[in-house]
């Protein structure tokens, strides 16, 4: 599970691993990430990043990183964040401590620890009441999205705001902001990840992105940071005992 732990290395530790008659190695993406393929997988197809950093750079209007803290993890990544904020895109940061990612946000929310899903939902609240929602996309590329509309009716500002810790004037701000502003990308790691509940907050992110349209298109989708290239790749080159 190094951070060092290459495509190429991740490879030869495979051939080595078949001395022994198994090509299983373990690494980060069962345990930091797996609900975030079991999040993702079951909403695009396939569980990692659906737009890749260049494509924030270019062309994200919007970043919202929830559960991620990348200028300490990850710097090299919230580098790109950083010239995306140079060509004029707003960061929206969402997490329960002021970070160093929080300092360079635009926006900060405290939220408190566990309400990911609740906050998802009163933003898909606001969403659907003021019709931001991308119709076209839900109605011929969307499965079970009125089952999230009639969840999503009973997540007021007010009630949203008693269980984040949120205030209401600023789930309305940063949710009209985020919807305006197409296309958005939502970020996230092992704040999200890392929960008795972590897949439904995994599956809630990609919900979002659908209901707004920001999927299969440029400067959208979810950007899910990985540990380094050992995670993407050894899952790539089949090492997880599931495959």
């Amino acid at each position: 599970g190094s951070a060092k732990f290459s495509l190429q290395q991740s490879f030869y530790f495979s051939k080595f691993a078949a001395m022994w008659g198994t090509n299983n190695l373990d690494h980060v993406a069962r345990v930091c990430h797996s609900a975030s393929v079991a999040g993702a997988a079951n909403t695009w197809g396939y569980g990692a990043m659906t737009n890749h950093f260049g494509d924030v750079v270019e062309n994200s209007k919007v970043i919202m990183m929830i559960g991620a803290n990348s200028a300490a993890a990850n710097p090299i990544g919230f580098k790109h964040f950083l010239q995306a904020k140079d060509r004029g895109a707003t960061l929206i940061v969402v997490d329960p401590v002021y970070t160093k990612s929080a300092a360079k946000a635009d926006h900060y929310l405290r939220i408190r620890t566990g309400t990911d899903i609740a906050f998802a939902y009163g933003m898909l609240h606001l969403i659907f009441k003021n019709g931001w929602e991308d119709k076209e996309l839900i109605n011929e590329r969307v499965y079970g999205m009125d089952e999230i509309r009639a969840e999503a009716a009973k997540w007021t500002p007010e009630l949203t705001s008693d269980v984040t810790g949120i205030p209401v004037e600023q789930i309305i701000q940063i949710t009209t902001l985020f919807a305006k502003n197409k296309p958005g990308c939502v970020v996230w790691s092992l704040g999200i990840t890392q929960h008795s509940v972590g897949s439904s907050n995994t599956r809630i992110l990609p919900i979002l992105q659908l209901a707004l349209g920001n999927a299969g298109k440029k400067g959208g989708g979810c950007n899910i940071i990985r540990g380094h290239d050992n995670v993407q790749g050894s899952t790539d080159m089949g090492n997880i005992a599931d495959t």
